[in-house]
C-alpha cells in the first residue's frame, strides 16, 4: 500500500472530484488508475473498484483476495467473476444516488452496462491528478529514465557493422532489465538506415551497415513509472553533410523546446519554440509530429507539448522534447529527453 499520507491525499483529491461532478460514487475499472491509489498492480479487467464517500470496495478475482486484502486493510476485498455487476449492484445496496465513471477508459460492454444502470459519464478524473507528480513517483521517474540514459551509454560502443536492429533492441531491453526494469516502455524502435526516416519505424531485422544512420528510441519501467529517450548517431567516419546539417538542427530544437519548458508556459509554445527552428531552415515539412508528450504511469500521458494543445505546464508535469527531420528515402534524425517542470525550469530525467 502507499504509506499512509500518500494514500490518503490521493483519495481525498479524488473524492473532491467527485464532489465537483455532483457524484456520491465511482466505479473505477482501468489498473494504472488503481496503481496509482493503491501502488498495487492488477492485470487489466482483473479489477473494479467502487469509491463512495465511506470507502472502497474491491471486486477482483478470488486469487486477488487474499494478497490484496492482505495488502490493503483499508480497503473492503470481494471475490466475483461478474466485476462490473457486482459493483453496480453494490453501488444500489449502499443507496448511492448518482454514481459515475470514466468513459474514455471503459470498454463499450461494461461502459453500455453501466449506462443500462444509470451511471453517468465522467472526464478523465484520476488522469487529471497523475498530471502532476509528487515527490515520490519523481524519485521512480528519475531512476526509470536514468536506466534507460544508462542503457543508451552501455549499448552504443557495442552497436557494431552486421548486427540487425533486432539484436540491438535485446541488447537495450537486457540492460535495462539487469538494472531494475520490469519491462519496457513501449516496444523498443531501433533503426538503421532507410529506416530512420519512419518515425514509428517496427525494429526488424535489416543490418547496419559500415556507413549508416542509426536512431533509437526505447524506455523502461521502473516500479510502474515508465521513462523515454531518443539518441541518433551516424555509424562510420563519412557522416553526408545533409545528415549533420539535420543532426545539428534537431539538437537546436530540442535545446530550444527545452530552454522553453517552465511552470506556467503555455505547451503549443514549447512546440512553436522547437518547430521554429526546423521550419526557418526549410525542413518545417519533414518535421510531422507533435513535440512532445507527457509520461509517467504510462508513456503516452498529458500535457503535451503540441501546436493545438490548451495546456499550461505545472509544476509536477513531466514532459517530453523529441523534435525530429526525417528525409523519406534517406535517414532522420530525433533527439528526445524527458523533463521534470520544476521551479528552475526543465529538469532533465535522461541522464546519470
Amino acid at each position: 500500500m502507499l504509506d499512509k499520507k500518500s494514500w490518503s491525499a490521493r483519495l481525498a483529491a479524488l473524492r473532491a472530484l467527485l464532489r465537483s461532478q455532483k457524484v456520491d460514487g465511482f466505479v473505477l475499472t482501468n489498473n494504472l488508475d488503481q496503481f496509482y491509489l493503491t501502488n498495487f498492480f492488477f492485470y487489466p479487467e482483473e479489477s473494479v473498484f467502487l469509491i463512495h464517500s465511506k470507502g472502497v470496495v474491491c471486486f477482483t478475482r478470488d486469487l486477488y483476495v487474499g494478497p490484496f486484502g492482505a495488502y490493503a486493510s483499508q480497503i473492503r476485498v470481494i471475490g466475483t467473476e461478474n466485476r462490473v455487476q457486482a459493483a453496480v449492484q453494490y453501488a444500489k445496496k449502499l443507496g448511492l444516488k448518482r454514481v459515475g465513471f470514466d468513459a474514455t477508459k471503459e470498454p463499450y460492454f461494461s461502459g453500455s452496462l453501466m449506462h443500462k444502470n444509470g451511471l453517468v459519464e465522467l472526464p478523465s478524473l484520476i488522469s487529471q491528478l497523475r498530471e502532476q507528480k509528487a515527490a515520490d513517483e519523481l524519485k521512480l521517474m528519475r531512476q526509470s529514465n536514468r536506466i534507460a540514459y544508462m542503457a543508451y551509454e552501455y549499448v552504443r560502443p557495442r552497436v557494431k557493422t552486421g548486427m540487425t536492429e533486432c539484436e540491438v533492441a535485446a541488447l537495450l531491453e537486457k540492460y535495462m532489465r539487469d538494472h531494475g526494469a520490469t519491462t519496457t516502455s513501449f516496444l523498443s524502435i531501433v533503426c538503421f538506415g532507410e529506416n530512420t526516416a519512419n518515425p514509428h519505424h517496427e525494429t526488424g531485422t535489416r543490418k547496419l551497415k559500415k556507413e549508416d544512420a542509426i536512431l533509437m528510441d526505447f524506455g523502461c519501467v521502473y516500479k510502474g513509472y515508465c521513462s523515454d529517450i531518443t539518441r541518433s548517431w551516424w555509424h562510420g567516419t563519412h557522416a553526408p553533410a545533409e545528415y549533420t546539417k539535420i543532426w545539428n538542427l534537431v539538437e537546436k530544437a530540442r535545446r530550444a523546446g527545452v530552454k522553453k519548458v517552465c511552470i506556467g508556459t503555455a505547451t503549443k509554445d514549447v512546440d512553436a519554440a522547437a518547430r521554429g527552428i526546423i521550419e526557418s531552415a526549410g525542413y518545417g515539412v519533414y518535421f510531422t509530429h507533435r513535440t512532445g508528450h507527457g509520461v509517467g504511469l504510462e508513456v503516452h500521458e498529458n500535457p503535451c507539448n503540441s501546436a493545438d494543445s490548451t495546456a499550461i505546464l505545472k509544476e509536477g508535469n513531466i514532459v517530453t522534447v523529441e523534435p525530429g527531420i526525417y528525409l523519406p528515402g534517406k535517414f532522420g534524425v530525433r533527439l528526445e529527453d524527458t523533463m521534470a517542470v520544476a521551479k528552475t525550469g526543465a529538469n532533465i530525467l535522461t541522464k546519470k
